[in-house]
């Protein structure tokens, strides 16, 4: 069996570079969101969830540069209090454009 094949394999999870952050405080905005992730590497992208009032849904979505810049960003940020809530950060494939969240 190649390791190709197999899907035990420790390569596979170290792919990612989209996380999703859900629990997000209502004050949390895009910027803060943006600064907050930006020092674990080069953000690519992100979106923060929000309803027809413009106000935040609770969660967002956060594209790096490198599987190492998400991975560092999810080890250290899940778990974190921001505001008054406790974060909840985990790896999501890459979010489309124009994908309706």
């Amino acid at each position: 069996m190649s390791n190709d094949d197999n899907h035990g394999s420790s390569s596979c999870p170290r792919k990612f570079t989209s996380l999703y952050i859900a629990n997000l405080d209502a004050q949390v905005s895009e910027e803060m969101l943006f600064l907050m992730f930006s020092d674990f590497g080069k953000v690519i992208r992100s979106v923060l969830a929000k309803d027809f009032r413009g106000e935040s849904r609770g969660f967002a979505f956060i594209e790096f540069e490198s599987a190492d810049s998400a991975g560092r960003a999810m080890l250290h940020m899940d778990g974190r209090l921001i505001g008054q809530k406790i974060l909840c950060v985990q790896r999501t494939p890459k979010v489309e454009d124009g994908r309706d969240i």
